[in-house]
């Protein structure tokens, strides 16, 4: 009997497999749009790029799922729907790349910001009209990858009934994660630092749907899931993906750009609406609240205002709390993992998601 995979050598090993899948299905997508218009086959290329480099941790969910659900081993026909979860990802975070205006992203340019550096050395526009070209076509582009992830999961290569209903689960964990995304720009908008519970329903739609419970749930559907398991997974992942963006929140303001691929500024340019925030706000002293309405979301940010914003989450006791939260959430979504499966394997590796989702560096 061969040696059990970890967690990590499980998720290396199918992106082994599904990342040129990613690359094949992209290129062959190039190819016929470069026959039609060549200009439109450059756009696409730059989402192709943008894909490049991705953990696949999506699209591995998708396989664990289907694996949990049907007891066997998944076989080439779960390519489609793995690839379809990290397209839709490099869709819309090209999406929120234009909403949070940040201009990096896995290290690189930004989609948005990629098209107007493009723009700008091709023809002689002003700076602003190159920033609303770059932002119009990450725009279309971010659709583009909701549309193709869409038509993916109804080619798979399933029985009707079981495509549908990973359609169905799909498009509500979609329309769930936009749900969120709409209530972070509403909350920031209106700058409530103060509803802490909002502001974990806010992350728990924005994040938990689509990074946890939509991928194993559509893999789940496709190896013929029965009602109880779903329900299991999505209790799992409600409690992980919570866990994933409160760390998320925490490496957007502490982590080195060269290790995350993104600005480490930017959570606190936009004056982002976290559990850090709100425990800050609520513990600051009067020095320490005047520094904060000071620099978070002063839309500029130096590494001194970083620095700042950092010691202020960590002496209020934010940063502490926090993480005590993350803690408890982790420990909820340990307790389900024995309704979603009795196999010792896959008991493992969700345990071990548990870990690498809060011990992770970007």
């Amino acid at each position: 009997m061969s040696e059990a995979l970890t967690i990590e050598e499980y998720i290396r090993s199918f992106k082994e497999i599904l990342a040129p899948y990613i690359d094949n299905y992209l290129s062959d997508i190039i190819k016929t749009e470069m026959r039609s218009d060549p200009r439109i086959a450059e756009l696409y290329e730059v989402l192709r790029e943008a894909g490049a480099g991705g953990k696949c941790i999506r699209g591995c969910l998708v396989k664990l799922g289907y694996e949990i659900a049907s007891g066997c081993e998944a076989g080439e026909e779960i390519l489609a729907a793995a690839t379809a979860f990290e397209i839709l990802q490099t869709a819309i975070l090209g999406h929120d790349d234009v909403i949070d205006k940040s201009p990096l992203r896995r290290g690189r340019d930004s989609i948005w910001r990629a098209l107007s550096n493009n723009i700008t050395s091709r023809l002689t526009v002003q700076r602003e009209d190159a920033y609303h070209y770059g932002i119009s076509q990450a725009i279309c582009l971010g659709d583009i990858g909701i549309f193709l992830a869409n038509r993916l999961v109804t080619e798979s290569n399933f029985e009707p009934e079981n495509k549908i209903e990973a359609m169905k689960t799909f498009l509500g964990a979609q329309l769930n994660m936009v749900d969120g995304e709409m209530l972070d720009v509403l909350m920031s908008y209106e700058k409530d630092y103060g509803d802490a519970e909002g502001i974990m329903k806010m992350a728990s739609l924005k994040t938990a749907w689509y990074t946890i419970i939509g991928p194993l749930q559509v893999g789940a559907v496709l190896g013929g899931a029965a009602p109880e398991l779903l329900d299991a997974m999505k209790k799992f992942g409600l409690a992980l993906g919570l866990a994933f963006q409160l760390k998320d929140d925490i490496l957007g303001i502490e982590a080195d750009e060269e290790e995350t691929g993104k600005s480490n500024t930017s959570d606190i340019a936009e004056g982002k609406i976290t559990l850090l925030a709100h425990f800050a706000m609520k513990k600051a002293n009067t020095e320490q609240l005047v520094q904060l309405q000071r620099v978070y979301g002063s839309k500029e940010v130096s590494e001194a205002g970083r620095q700042t914003i950092r010691e202020i989450f960590e002496r209020t006791g934010a940063l502490a709390e926090t993480e005590k939260i993350m803690e408890n959430c982790l420990k909820e979504a340990r307790t389900v993992i024995t309704d979603i499966t009795q196999d010792t394997e896959k008991t493992k590796l969700l345990e071990q998601l548990c870990d690498m989702m809060v011990k992770r560096k970007n």
